[in-house]
């Protein structure tokens, strides 16, 4: 999948850009607060309609503006799609070659990209709803099946939400919806186990190309129910269980979705053995691992690390670089960063142009 051409206006300092860009790496570089990152944010947002550094789109229009836009033209293989995207104050339009998206899963099925920023850092020290969420948007992108038993799930637990906050709980419904939540744990599990278990394969690789050393490197995932039993018996024992404490607390405490998983490096658990450096390379080798679980190349992501080599040595900078020049497409931004081979942009405040 490549990203060959991009349009920005009234995106946060960039009230008007226009780009193309080739296969391989590009490097867009410039002084702090320039814009960089909002670049990259753009390209990252035409994959899930949404920020990594913001949960507000109006965030995103810039000072004095109604709405932003961006448009981007994709090649995969044959195919050409063209991205149209209108962020408003209040919602966004979508269109894709020229067809109006309904659903931000049809977007997310046709444009995939992957990212890292500083940010990610913490992820195995934060909470275990964002490590579900990298799994869960991992998966999605390769299954829409997937994503309809998310779906699925997603509207039984608010449903079940809901009878619990009530004043006078309606405990059969309550026991239906235990029921039909029950049937969808062991296809979620599968789903995840399998990913959990691609993720293994490649992991040590790529911390072992990053680092230069041996790494012994292994996600380790915590289901809701023992794994191998009858799933669907064993969840709605489970629910039957939390069933007093739910109705007391007034939310669900137990199923998918607060299931979670761990990094083990070294076989000891990175959130709580792991120095800030190796948290920063055990995630960004997190990251990089569905660019190389997916073999066919018109089908790997569009790649785009945001400030990554601000904190690593020019030796594990060179590793990186070396990693990702074998990708389709990968955008790198840096305040100063050489490398052979790659296109450079040279962004300042509000533009951007290719380095002759």
């Amino acid at each position: 999948m490549i990203l060959t051409h991009l349009e920005l206006r009234n995106f946060r300092n960039h009230e008007f850009l226009s780009l193309d860009f080739a296969k391989g790496l590009t490097l867009l570089l410039g002084p702090n607060g320039v814009g960089k990152s909002n670049l990259a944010e753009a390209i990252y947002y035409l994959s899930l309609a949404r920020s990594w550094r913001t949960n507000e789109d109006r965030l995103l229009i810039q000072e004095g503006k109604e709405e932003a836009s961006i448009l981007a033209k994709i090649e995969e293989g044959s195919l050409r799609r063209t991205i149209a995207i209108t962020i408003g104050k209040s919602d966004k339009k979508i269109e894709i070659n020229g067809k109006k998206v309904r659903k931000l899963s049809e977007l997310s099925a046709l444009v995939n990209v992957t990212s890292f920023s500083p940010s990610d850092v913490p992820l195995f020290m934060g909470s275990p709803g964002e490590r579900r969420g990298f799994l869960d948007m991992t998966i999605a992108k390769q299954s829409q099946e997937y994503l309809a038993l998310l779906n699925r799930y997603g509207k039984l637990l608010k449903e079940r939400n809901a009878a619990l906050k009530e004043d006078y709980p309606n405990i059969e419904l309550i026991d239906v919806l235990a029921h039909q939540r029950a049937a969808l744990v062991e296809p979620i599990l599968n789903y995840r186990l399998q990913a959990i278990a691609s993720l293994n394969r490649v992991l040590p690789g790529i911390l072992q190309d990053l680092r230069g050393e041996d790494s012994h490197a292994k996600l380790v995932y915590r289901p809701c129910i023992a794994i191998g039993g009858n799933y669907e018996e064993e969840a709605h024992a489970l629910f039957e269980n939390a069933k007093e404490n739910d109705l007391r607390r007034k939310s669900t405490s137990v199923g998918p979705h607060r299931e979670d998983f761990s990094f083990l490096l070294d076989d000891k658990d990175l959130a709580n053995y792991g120095s800030q450096g190796e948290n920063r390379m055990a995630v960004l080798a997190l990251k990089l691992a569905p660019c190389l679980l997916i073999e066919e190349p018109d089908k790997k992501p569009i790649l785009v690390l945001d400030d990554v080599a601000s904190e690593l040595d020019q030796n594990r900078t060179e590793r990186l670089l070396t990693l990702i020049k074998a990708l389709p497409q990968t955008f790198v931004t840096a305040t100063e960063l050489n490398t052979a081979g790659a296109d450079i942009i040279d962004v300042r405040p509000g533009i951007a142009t290719r380095r002759s």
